[in-house]
């Protein structure tokens, strides 16, 4: 079995993930530059961490 994501989920994760992203990287910083820096380096961040978690659910779907 596959672990599925639809485009809906998509389009929803990206305005929440600039969102998100946008709020820490001001709450750190107040110059634009260093804020956009903080925002990118989040924004991977925190997507690295929800595909680590993809892939730990295909494993896991794959064992059973």
């Amino acid at each position: 079995m596959v672990v599925s994501m639809s485009l809906g989920y998509l389009f929803m994760y990206l305005p929440l993930l600039v969102a998100v992203s946008l709020v820490i990287g001001a709450s750190r910083h107040e110059k634009n530059h260093l804020i956009l820096d903080q925002t990118m380096r989040t924004a991977v961040w925190i997507t690295s961490f929800m595909l680590g978690i993809y892939a730990v659910l295909q494993l896991v779907s794959w064992m059973v």
